[in-house]
């Protein structure tokens, strides 16, 4: 058995962006990773590009958006804003060889038990002990489509890596946020009809809060179908969908029935991989884990802690990197102050943290929206 003082699964953004801040203490950690570093940006639609801009900003004491850890920049690494899954992936490889952070391939956690002192994690390469387990396995690689009857009549928008290569003329896309209007804009890019069905007016925008509207970026690429002859829009739920010889039907909530002669493609979002360790999480009634708001830590446990997109503290959430990494601080801190850390160096680390935009512990100044 392999004993850590720390597990960290996963070595996406959340999990790296934890060991990080590891690395400028002495407990011992290990990043367990299912294939490689960064593999579920690897499995991105060629297409698909980072929607929250990069820019070199550690001059000026402001982090790249998409930077996991201080002093690292992906602007600077690729001279470009809008990185691509390929490119986000090696830099998180890059940022994984400069700081020495200590990852294990190709190890698979398939189940966690708790055991007096920790947990135990059954891996593809054996067992694994710690006394505190960092949950950062992500949700790339867990796509869903909920609340559809008949979803296997249906694909999701992630498994098309390559939308110029799809076969057919007609489509219906499922769902308007970012994954939604990216389909669409590629398919009517390459010539294909689009009816994108959304139970939301896309362009209604109440809020100013990022996860719950288009980026700029994507809105952008909105503006540019939505006059498109090849383009319609449709305000409705999807609930069912059937098939009938050839041909596909979107049934609507309020009654109406979409047909389609190509599988209906469905943008409907991902959800946190938590098999391994659904013995210990609670929900909340949005479907995401609850938290203990001061901690991360799994609602009624000790020592097993959230980080990522899936993070969510009342009504706020912290889907993006630039979002999710302010609580990287918090989960160290935490771990620090129980194995006895000096106060003083803790002080210190912490006062670095915030200043670099990776501690956030007042979540009363989350709730500010722009005016105009």
């Amino acid at each position: 058995m392999t004993v850590q003082r720390v597990i960290i699964v996963g070595s996406g953004p959340a999990g790296l962006g934890v060991a990080a801040l590891l690395n400028q203490t002495n407990i011992d950690y290990v990043v367990l990773e299912k294939k490689d570093i960064g593999c579920s940006f690897l499995e991105w639609p060629e297409n698909m590009e980072m929607i929250t801009p990069s820019f070199p900003s550690n001059a000026f004491g402001q982090m790249d958006l998409n930077a996991i850890c201080e002093s690292t920049s992906p602007a600077f690494s690729f001279n470009k804003e809008h990185l691509t899954g390929p490119e986000y992936a090696e830099y998180l490889a890059g940022v994984t060889d400069h700081f020495k952070i200590n990852v294990r391939p190709n190890t698979e956690v398939k189940q966690v038990t708790k055991q007096e002192g920790g947990w135990i994690l059954l891996t593809s390469q054996g067992l694994f002990f710690c006394k505190y387990l960092v949950w950062a396995a992500g949700e790339f690689q867990n796509p869903q489509i909920n609340n559809i009857v008949g979803a296997e009549y249906c694909l999701h928008s992630s498994q098309i890596k390559y939308p110029q290569r799809i076969k057919g003329k007609d489509f219906v896309v499922v769902g308007g946020y970012e994954s939604g209007i990216q389909m669409a804009f590629d398919l009517v890019r390459f010539g294909k009809e689009v009816t994108l069905i959304n139970p939301f007016e896309i362009d209604d925008r109440n809020t100013s809060d990022p996860s719950r509207v288009l980026s700029p970026y994507t809105y952008k690429k909105y503006y540019e179908i939505e006059s498109s002859e090849l383009y319609t829009e449709i305000l409705g739920e999807v609930v069912r969908v059937t098939k009938q010889e050839e041909r596909y039907q979107l049934h609507l909530k309020e009654e109406t029935i979409i047909e389609t002669e190509n599988i209906p493609i469905c943008a409907t979002g991902f959800s946190l991989v938590t098999k391994p360790v659904q013995d210990f999480v609670t929900y909340r009634d949005d479907g995401n884990p609850l938290l203990d708001e001061a901690t991360d830590e799994f609602w009624g446990y000790e020592n097993i802690y959230l980080a990522g997109p899936s993070v969510r503290h009342d009504n706020h959430i912290f889907c993006f990197i630039y979002k999710f990494r302010q609580r990287f601080g918090i989960i160290v801190e935490n771990i620090l102050s129980k194995e006895g850390c000096d106060e003083e160096d803790l002080a210190a680390l912490v006062s670095r943290w915030k200043r670099s935009g990776l501690y956030l512990s007042d979540l009363s100044c989350c709730g500010d929206e722009c005016v105009c």
